[in-house]
């Protein structure tokens, strides 16, 4: 649950997340290598193969859903902004919280922007700021 609340609070997202946070915490944490395991991945001892890193993201970032050309006009914008919630079980597709229709939706064709992050007061993308000390 901590790491679930790291997740949340680091890109200052609702608590009306936090089920996908807790689903995307067990996801990696399901991938990284453990003592309980002989220091290999959960995955990889149930399954015996490694899991590929490749596709992992920032929890919470702005992303870019594209948007077919089947399914748009030819002016219309070709993606729309959605926040990063996980991994998609069905697919090899991420979950995404569409900020126009504020629905989930899962998709393969994302672009991310790992940096940013929504400003729910303001209803708009900021820049995220570095904590150094």
């Amino acid at each position: 649950m901590e790491m679930a609340r790291s997740m949340l609070q680091e890109k200052h997202l609702p608590k009306a997340f936090w089920a996908e946070a807790v689903y995307t915490a067990v996801y990696l944490l399901n991938r990284c290598p453990t003592k309980a395991v002989q220091n290999m991945t959960p995955i990889e001892a149930w399954s015996g193969k490694k899991p590929s890193a490749k596709h992992l993201r920032v929890f919470g970032s702005i992303c870019y859903v594209h948007i077919p050309t089947e399914k748009r006009h030819k002016l219309e914008e070709k993606t729309e902004k959605g926040i990063f919630l996980g991994y998609s079980t069905q697919s090899k597709g991420y979950r995404i919280y569409n900020l126009k229709t504020k629905k989930l939706i899962i998709s393969r064709d994302v672009e991310f922007d790992e940096d940013a992050m929504w400003n729910w007061d303001e209803e708009k993308v900021e820049r995220q700021k570095c904590n150094d000390s």
